[in-house]
């Protein structure tokens, strides 16, 4: 069972490399469904889907695991061409468990953040572990 401290440790960890990759990929094109996020958490309500927040908890998982393994490789990089390129293939592989767990980029980060501001998220995200 995934420990909600270690997902919100991985997820703030993600949201903060994955933004930069997000932004860039998006080319700043709003997209309905953030507005709609956007819009039910002004509204005090959360419509997300159990089957979503199942697919979040998949790959904040494998997210959290590529962490793990790439602190510790970069912690030990001898110098910073090669840090940087471990950087890089930590947010490649980041991106693509996001992925593969059924999510975009920017949904992943937009739940990201509510799930950080939302107690009834997290509540929900407990339940479904």
């Amino acid at each position: 069972m995934f420990d909600l401290k270690k997902l919100i440790a991985a997820v703030s960890f993600v949201t903060l490399g994955l933004s930069a990759s997000a932004v860039m990929a998006q080319n700043g094109a709003p997209t309905s469904s953030g507005d709609l996020a956007r819009q039910q958490q002004q509204q005090g309500q959360d419509m997300t889907s159990d089957a979503e927040l199942k697919k979040f908890i998949h790959a904040s998982e494998e997210v959290s695991k590529i962490r793990e393994e790439y602190t510790e490789r970069f912690n030990n990089a001898k110098d910073q061409p090669i840090a940087q390129q471990l950087q890089k293939e930590a947010q490649d592989k980041m991106l693509n468990a996001v992925e593969n767990a059924g999510l975009d980029t920017e949904s992943y980060n937009q739940l990201a953040q509510r799930v950080q501001t939302s107690p009834e998220l997290q509540q929900r995200l407990q339940q479904l572990q």
